[in-house]
């Protein structure tokens, strides 16, 4: 059986069950990716949010990976507008949470981390090396290599896309997202606890 000739409603069920699921996400990632960018480019300012635009481009992989895992072919819409929506829903929530603040292109969650009890206008080194300090600290070592692949390997503010993340790691795209999430919210309540400790 050719993947490629096969519909985006079969080849998101393989991805669902994880039947072929890498072949099946590339060719999913080779016909979507011009929606993807055309959506970007047109909600994302280039003069005003040019990194973060950059940003959701390297990230279109997991938008795409992400929405197949959530797609419901029985709702009656086809793929590529489910996929659409989902691109111009986080744009748009970007932007207006972009208007409320200042920001640096790196992912929110870590953006969150970083400005708590911090000035809008910059990130403190301190707590960028505390979080790399706990990474490499944790008891999974996986954990560590991780963080040290997403935010030291990339240029400045640059990140290392999640699926170069996960071929490195031989793990699942959304398994390296779940332990970087668990481990982000342990140090977030760690640094939490140690702010308030010292007010």
């Amino acid at each position: 059986m050719k993947l490629k000739l096969q519909n985006d409603d079969f080849l998101v069920e393989s991805i669902k069950n994880n039947k072929d699921a890498a072949k099946c996400l590339d060719i999913l990632i080779d016909r979507h990716s011009g929606l993807c960018i055309n959506m970007i480019n047109g909600y994302m300012s280039k003069n005003h949010n040019d990194s973060l635009r950059q940003e959701l481009i390297k990230e279109k992989d997991f938008q795409i990976y992400n929405s197949a895992l959530k797609f419901k072919s029985d709702k009656g819409s086809k793929f590529s507008t489910y996929l659409g929506n989902e691109i111009k829903w986080k744009c748009l929530n970007i932007y207006n949470k972009n208007k409320r603040r200042k920001t640096i292109p790196v992912e929110e969650e870590l953006i969150n981390y970083f400005s708590y009890h911090h000035s809008e206008d910059s990130v403190d080194n301190e707590i960028f090396n505390n979080i790399i300090s706990q990474a490499n600290d944790h008891s999974d070592e996986r954990i560590g290599k991780i963080f040290h692949l997403r935010y030291v390997e990339g240029n400045k503010n640059s990140v290392m896309p999640w699926k170069s993340i996960s071929s490195i790691m031989k793990m699942s795209i959304q398994g390296c997202i779940n332990l970087h999430n668990a481990a982000l919210k342990q140090f977030r309540n760690k640094i939490k606890k140690e702010i308030k400790d010292n007010e």
